[in-house]
């Protein structure tokens, strides 16, 4: 049976042999030939569309606070809260505090600290860092808050080196004087205002956002705990808490300005300047079955703006969900609902703007449901403040250029 089964295996080798060297041209295929179509959709300048608006910017979420009059801003205060988690330790019968600190930080070296600046405190919740706009919290009366005074100010400098190297600032203010509210549990809010009232200084502080927690807004309460009083040896426990602030935000007063310049769009955090553009494209823009390559949208900026050009600044182009009727410009939240899927982010780089819009524009061809109703374009949270950025609509250098592949 054994050699049976070896002279089939022989066999076989021998037959598969056979015909491989009988196969002596190899299979070849013309894949040049394919019945495809590669092509180019360019919209120009003079097809795209886009006007400007205005929101009330958002005031949460930065990574910094600010404080007073810059750049044509007035930073009326900056606002911290502090929830109601880490206070219960303080109401044990065994536990005394000593002392209780707040803190806030600042890179800046030289920050401006005068008689101006106050710490006040309320047990009102007054603001809500996610939903509050400045609407709400416009002429805040602090003359029905505790005045808690001026900080004690400390320049942080390292010198673990032989070279002594600016770390931070740190603001200080002692807040025993509250320290019955604070650790107070049946108290829901804790709620802290800076302001430098009618004075011209300014300040730039870090919130909550700027860094994992070591230079958040905080509270340092010092305390002593008694261990084990009913014994013969009573031993005290000089401890620290440190509670960290929970929400915290800048108001802006007087941010609302005409805007008015002709085929310009501009874009600011700090304004709050958004824009709508319109860009004429839907499912019968390109043959059935399409498949796009790439799809970039190239905006520039005006050749006048050195400086704006200098500066890298990151733009966020979300597609509209649904289109409003309105000839307003000017409002407390945006109107524009955003479609939630398909936006697209870019940075601008010598004076240009290219920003993907492939995944949208290919759903489009794909779906049914989804319509090109125009896109909004608004600043990313990650860039500072005080920039702000404007494209020149007449540029004939700006297009939508769609690669695409069809049957």
């Amino acid at each position: 049976m054994k050699f049976t089964s070896f002279l089939f295996t022989i066999g076989l080798c021998g037959l598969l042999l056979f015909f491989a060297n009988c196969s002596e041209e190899p299979i070849q295929s013309d894949l040049s030939n394919i019945n495809q179509s590669i092509d180019t959709l360019l919209i120009t300048s003079s097809d795209i569309t886009a006007f400007n608006y205005q929101v009330s910017p958002d005031i949460g979420g930065y990574n910094k606070l600010y404080i007073g009059n810059q750049n044509g801003f007035n930073f009326t205060s900056s606002l911290l809260k502090f929830s109601t988690i880490g206070w219960s330790t303080f109401i044990d019968s065994t536990v005394t505090v000593d002392s209780l600190f707040l803190k806030v930080f600042s890179g800046d070296s030289s920050i401006p600290i005068d008689n101006n600046l106050k710490l006040y405190f309320s047990n009102d919740s007054i603001f809500d860092e996610k939903n509050s706009s400045l609407a709400d919290l416009t002429d805040i009366d602090f003359s029905a808050w505790s005045n808690l005074g001026s900080p004690i100010v400390d320049v942080v400098i390292d010198t673990s080196d032989t070279v002594s190297q600016f770390q931070e600032t740190s603001l200080t203010w002692n807040l025993n004087n509250i320290s019955q509210s604070l650790i107070d549990t049946t108290k829901l809010h804790r709620t802290f205002a800076l302001s430098y009232g009618a004075s011209e200084s300014f300040a730039e502080l870090f919130s909550r956002e700027y860094n994992s927690g070591s230079l958040d807004p905080k509270i340092e309460v010092y305390y002593r705990n008694v261990v084990d009083p009913s014994s013969d040896s009573t031993i005290i426990d000089t401890l620290t808490r440190i509670v960290y602030v929970s929400e915290d935000l800048s108001i802006i007063k007087n941010v609302y300005n005409a805007i008015n310049v002709d085929n310009s769009i501009f874009i600011s955090r700090a304004r709050g300047y958004r824009s709508i553009f319109n860009i004429p494209f839907d499912s019968l823009s390109l043959p059935p079955y399409s498949v796009i390559r790439y799809a970039n949208l190239s905006l520039y900026q005006k050749d006048d703006n050195t400086n704006d050009t200098l500066k890298s600044f990151s733009v966020r182009m979300d597609p509209l969900k649904v289109a409003i009727d309105t000839a307003s410009q000017v409002f407390e939240l945006d109107p524009y609902e955003y479609l939630g899927q398909h936006y697209s982010s870019a940075t601008t780089a010598n004076g240009k703007l290219q920003i993907p819009l492939k995944s949208y524009f290919q759903s489009i061809l794909m779906t049914d449901s989804i319509k090109n109703i125009g896109f909004k374009l608004y600043s990313n949270m990650s860039n500072d403040l005080f920039d702000s950025l404007s494209f020149d609509l007449d540029n004939i250098n700006n297009r939508l250029e769609i690669f695409y592949v069809s049957p």
